[in-house]
Parts: C-alpha cells; structure tokens; sequence
C-alpha cells in the first residue's frame, strides 16, 4: 500500500510494516528469484530495489544502483513483505 500524505509517499508491505529506505524487502509470490532486496530511494523520492544485474554486482562489473531503481508500484506492495534483520 502507498499512502500520500499530501505529496510525501509512505509505503508498506502486505502486513501493514511501513518501507523505509534501507530495509530489506522480501517478494512473498516468487516473481524475483533472489529473495531478500535492499531498500533505495530514486531522485523523486520513490522506493524501489535495484535495476542493476546482481551478478554484474558480485564480479565487479557495475556498483548497487549504477542502472537505476526500479520503483515499487501499488500492486508490488501488496506482494512484498519487510524482512526482520
């Protein structure tokens, strides 16, 4: 769920834990095949997860981020759940 208070976004996950910048985020439907992602903020203030290839990641081809953000989307929130650390 998104919820707007006037043009600040707040987000939480299927069981109502808000989303903060940071967090890791679990997908509960096996869309993703990793299964925990960490939490980041676009230039407009949007979360989403990382757009870069994680395996680019790990052999040092590309840094967290250098492809962008996917940003979450109503429908996604109701798919994801915050992961405890």
């Amino acid at each position: 769920m998104i919820k707007y208070e006037g043009e600040k976004a707040r987000y939480f996950d299927k069981n109502g834990v808000e989303i903060v910048e940071g967090c890791k985020v679990r997908y509960s439907n096996g869309v993703r095949s990793r299964t925990d992602y960490i939490v980041y903020r676009t230039e407009n203030d949007e979360l989403g997860t990382d757009a870069t290839n994680p395996l680019w990641i790990e052999r040092g081809r590309a840094v967290p981020c250098e492809f962008g953000i996917y940003p979450f989307c109503e429908d996604e929130t109701e798919e994801i759940e915050v992961v405890a650390e």
